[in-house]
């Protein structure tokens, strides 16, 4: 009996074990790894990189390293801008967009009374991210909207605008989540979706910021594909269990320890999280914006060919 119980007790635990690893088609169990920014995107996937044993996740600041990782074809997914992916992809023809799942993250923020875009008229306004997402986004309005007068100050990074707002040294800043939730919880700020104003401007809910890339070279490989189906549940499962998300991120990343589970909870449903059946017309109207705004050196130079969509 006892040695029935213990053959029992060592199925489930198999059972347990593999059921948060991939095998390939020869039943060998692979290891993924993962690139992806610190901030929004790799919140939506804290939840795929801390449940699966099968992930090697590496969470990093600015696009430095995620410019490197498509040079040098170091992972086999990367988690990066939209427009950088199809930089990389008008370069090296490596990585392929699988899915967009942030769309816009962006927002104006004042200590003082802000009620519309048009309010701007003769202001300053501190962005940081300059020639990338944050900016093209500003850019863009400031063209749509080109009967008021805006003065753009650049500083290096979310963290230095919001600083410069808590101190009062910037009155308007363009900010982002999840980082923002954390300073509306000190202060009583005035905000502008920008994701907003981009659906007035365009017609279209918003624009693709970040998308997952996976490296061409496997994308017929079954545990991939497996894979990228656990990302995607993870970025619904973001939606709808924003406590789980939150608590999952906090172990990933001290940036998200330092903000804590209230106010990532807090922000999860301003970071647009979504999946579409299909995002190229989306991305497409986006990049060809950028080129009629003068960043083609951003997004490659020309839309992308089909094959760059996965």
């Amino acid at each position: 009996m006892k040695k029935i119980i213990l053959s029992l007790f060592i199925f489930l635990l198999g059972l347990v074990v593999t059921s948060c690893t991939i095998t390939n088609e020869d039943g060998v169990k692979d290891e993924l790894s993962i690139i992806m920014p610190t901030g929004t995107p790799a919140l939506a996937l804290s939840e795929f990189a801390m449940t699966n044993d099968y992930v090697k996740a590496e969470v990093v600041a600015g696009s430095d390293p995620l410019v490197a990782a498509f040079t040098s074809k170091s992972h086999d997914v990367i988690v990066a801008p939209v427009n950088l992916g199809a930089k990389m992809y008008s370069v090296y023809q490596e990585y392929l967009l699988y899915k967009t799942f942030v769309w816009g993250n962006l927002y104006l923020a004042s200590k003082g009374t802000l009620n519309s875009f048009k309010e701007l008229d003769g202001k300053t306004v501190v962005a940081f991210g300059k020639n990338s997402t944050p900016d093209i986004v500003m850019q863009a309005l400031l063209k749509y909207h080109s009967d008021i007068n805006v003065t753009i100050e650049y500083v290096s990074d979310v963290s230095e605008a919001n600083t410069l707002l808590a101190s009062g040294k910037a009155e308007i800043v363009v900010t982002a989540e999840p980082a923002i939730s954390k300073l509306k919880s000190k202060f009583n700020l005035s905000i502008i979706d920008l994701q907003d104003e981009w659906a007035k401007m365009t017609g279209n809910e918003s624009y693709p910021q970040a998308g997952i890339f996976v490296r061409k070279s496997i994308t017929g490989k079954k545990y991939i594909k497996d894979a990228l189906n656990d990302m995607k549940e993870a970025v619904i499962n973001a939606n709808l269990n924003p406590t789980n998300c939150a608590n999952h991120a906090v172990k990933l990343h001290t940036s998200f320890e330092t903000l804590g589970v209230e106010t990532l909870v807090s922000a999860i449903p301003n970071c647009h999280y979504q999946i579409l059946e299909s995002d190229k017309e989306a991305v497409n109207y986006y990049l060809q914006m950028m080129i009629d705004l003068g960043f083609s050196k951003q997004m490659g130079g020309s839309l992308p060919v089909d094959e760059f969509y996965y």
